[in-house]
């Protein structure tokens, strides 16, 4: 049996990367589209509930924004750290 060829280093940080960066973004949506949605209940509606609901979507969703967005840089400067001097010899 031939074992499957896992991949190397360097290519699962950058998958790694591609995720969160895709995750990153939806969750920046969320928080912006309910930050508006915040925003139109209070000068039109102030219905409480709704209000708390949607600065509760956005509190969330922009820490999971930012979270996201730290970890994806990680990846990314792991990746230079490792990779970026072979690169340069080469």
């Amino acid at each position: 049996m031939q074992k499957r060829k896992v991949l190397d280093e360097g290519r699962q940080l950058k998958r790694l990367n591609a995720e969160t960066r895709k995750q990153a973004h939806v969750h920046k949506w969320f928080a912006i589209i309910a930050a508006l949605d915040f925003i139109l209940v209070f000068f039109y509606d102030r219905d409480i509930r709704n209000l708390l609901f949607s600065g509760a979507v956005c509190l969330v969703c922009t820490f999971l924004w930012l979270r996201g967005r730290h970890r994806s840089r990680r990846y990314r400067r792991e990746y230079l750290e490792k990779y970026q001097h072979k690169q340069d010899t080469t």
